[in-house]
C-alpha cells in the first residue's frame, strides 16, 4: 500500500483554498499530537473526514448561536461637523450622541454624497453617486412653480426599480423600517411615483419633507400610505 508524507501531502492539497485552510489548520493541529511517521491512505482519509465533519458542525453551531445584527441609521439634516458636543462644540449638549462616539467610533475623516437632502439620501441608499439615480438637488413639490423652471425638480424620484440598502436587507431576511423625512419623490404616498414601501421598507412612518405646519403637534405624517392626522409632541419625538 503506497505510503504518503501526511505533513506534506495535506499542506500541497488544501493550501488553495479558504475553507480548505481552516481543514488544513485543523490537521495540522492534529498532527502535532501524532508521532512522526508515514500513515496509510485509508488512515488519512479518516483523519480528513473527521476533521471535515469538525468543521461543519462548528460552523452550523456558530451560525445558530450568533444571529444577524440589527442596527439603526440615523440620517440627520443640515448638521455641520462641528454642531455636536462631542465633535467640539461649545454650547449645543449632546449627552445621548457623545454616549454613542464613546461607546462605537467617532469619525473625523469621510463624505457625505452631496451637501443637501435629497441626493444625499439617495447616495446613502443605494450606494450611487446621485446623479446616477437622477437625483441631483433637493426635491421640490409636484405643481410647484420654481420646479417648472427649467430643471423640473418637481417630476423627480427614486427608480422604483432601484436597488437598495434596505431592499437587500429585506431579501437578506430583516425587518425593516423607515421614520421619519422621506424626501425622494416629488408626489409623496401618490401611486405614480414610488414611496418607501418600494425602496424596500416593510413599515414606513414619514414625511415628504419637514413635518408641517410645525415641528409641533404635526398634521402631514403617513404611515404605511395612510393619513395619520395631527399627532401630539415635537416630530423629532415622534420619529
Amino acid at each position: 500500500m503506497r505510503q504518503f508524507n501526511l505533513l506534506h501531502w495535506h499542506v500541497q492539497l488544501f493550501n488553495s483554498h479558504f475553507l480548505f485552510k481552516r481543514l488544513n489548520l485543523v490537521i495540522s493541529q492534529l498532527c502535532l499530537k501524532l508521532p512522526a511517521r508515514t500513515i496509510n491512505r485509508d488512515c488519512l482519509l479518516q483523519l480528513i473526514f473527521g476533521a471535515m465533519l469538525f468543521l461543519v458542525c462548528s460552523s452550523a453551531v456558530m451560525a445558530k448561536e450568533v444571529p444577524p445584527p440589527n442596527f439603526l441609521v440615523v440620517l440627520c439634516d443640515d448638521l455641520g461637523y462641528g454642531d455636536l458636543e462631542c465633535y467640539g462644540h461649545p454650547v449645543i449638549e449632546t449627552p445621548r450622541l457623545n454616549q454613542l462616539a464613546t461607546d462605537g467610533a467617532r469619525m473625523t475623516s469621510f463624505y457625505s454624497a452631496a451637501p443637501v437632502c435629497s441626493p444625499s439620501r439617495a447616495g446613502l441608499l443605494t450606494g450611487k453617486i446621485p446623479n446616477r439615480v437622477g437625483i441631483y438637488d433637493f426635491i421640490l413639490p409636484y405643481g410647484s412653480k420654481k420646479g417648472h423652471q427649467g430643471d423640473n425638480r418637481c417630476d423627480v424620484h427614486l427608480p422604483r426599480d432601484e436597488k437598495t440598502i434596505a431592499s437587500l436587507l429585506k431579501e437578506a431576511g430583516y425587518a425593516t423600517c423607515l421614520s421619519g423625512k422621506w424626501h425622494l419623490n416629488s408626489r409623496f404616498n401618490h401611486p405614480s411615483q414610488p414611496h418607501p414601501g418600494d425602496a424596500g421598507f416593510e413599515h414606513w412612518f414619514g414625511t415628504f419633507n419637514n413635518a408641517s405646519p410645525t415641528h409641533k403637534d404635526p398634521k402631514n405624517f403617513i404611515r404605511n400610505g395612510e393619513k395619520v392626522g395631527k399627532l401630539e409632541g415635537f416630530s423629532c419625538q415622534l420619529v
